[in-house]
């Protein structure tokens, strides 16, 4: 018995929940939990820990059980093996984070539950919508996007009260369009990878070029919304410091789509790394900032 216990590769599994990539999705939850009030409680920071810990680290170590990656993923240039214990132990995960959820209001455990759903459909053989570029860019849209906006709010307030206003649905609008405009990014140095096990992902479909294109025009429109809203909401400066990080990243990605080399599979992990992390972490602090003075 013991040495069968000393076998699970229990290094691996951690590693495969991808922790520190989670942290680069915090601006959608803290957006939600910003427009419906940003006051600080535990409610808010359990909710953040359901989520970004155990809900997306689950979610993330169950996608790696059934995609089996050899080369660069969302977070790690060099996955460590699949082992048989990766399933349950991204199912456990996501119990543990139902279990915190439960403790922070009813209306932000369904949305868990809708999310954990989600992501079972995105990887599961018998569903997969990841491997349909239209059916996984929706599933993305829907709950990276919408439902974690949800949560932002249902954490803050306990119901969703002021959602259905110009504050709450732009609100939700700007978190989705943000979402895709990054989406297609970390599938580009897949393609290859993707195409092989069947997978038509949304990079696959449209190409990098397209990607580009696409991410730029959805990133941009992000951005303007998400300036518009801080405008109405907090002050003309605030959305001035968004419109010059979203132009700033509009710069970013024309200059490198110019010099992009479908090739080069590393360089171009990278350079999606190094964008997320500028703009995850940038608008995390700044949603933190503002979160913090109001």
């Amino acid at each position: 018995m013991i040495r069968s216990v000393s076998l699970i590769p229990y290094r691996d599994l951690f590693v495969h929940l991808r922790l520190h990539f989670q942290i680069l999705l915090s601006p959608v939850y803290l957006w939600g939990w910003l427009l419906a009030g940003g006051s600080l409680g535990w409610d808010q920071c359990l909710g953040y820990i359901a989520l970004h810990v155990f809900l997306y680290g689950g979610a993330t170590a169950f996608n790696s059980y059934y995609d089996r990656d050899t080369g660069p993923v969302g977070g790690l240039l060099h996955p460590p093996p699949v082992s048989r214990y990766l399933l349950p132990f991204s199912l456990a995960c996501k119990l543990i984070g139902f279990f915190i959820a439960c403790t922070v209001s009813p209306g932000f455990a369904l949305a868990y539950i809708v999310f954990a759903a989600l992501s079972v459909a995105y990887s599961h053989p018998s569903i997969r919508l990841k491997s349909s570029p239209w059916s996984s860019t929706t599933a993305i849209g829907l709950g990276q996007g919408l439902v974690v906006f949800l949560a932002g709010w249902l954490a803050e307030r306990g119901d969703l009260s002021g959602v259905i206003s110009i504050r709450g649905t732009i609100g939700a609008m700007t978190a989705i369009f943000i979402i895709l405009g990054l989406y297609p990014l970390t599938q580009i140095y897949q393609i290859e990878e993707d195409t092989k096990r069947g997978d038509r992902t949304l990079a696959v479909a449209i190409g990098p070029a397209k990607c580009f294109i696409w991410a730029i025009s959805l990133q941009t429109i992000g951005g303007s919304l998400l300036a518009y809203v801080l405008a109405k909401s907090y002050s003309g400066w605030y959305a001035g410091i968004a419109l010059a990080g979203t132009a700033l990243q509009a710069i970013l990605l024309t200059y490198w789509s110019r010099r992009f080399d479908e090739r080069a599979i590393i360089s171009n992990y990278k350079q999606v790394m190094r964008l997320s992390a500028v703009t995850g972490i940038s608008l995390t602090v700044y949603l933190l900032w503002l979160i913090a003075i109001h």
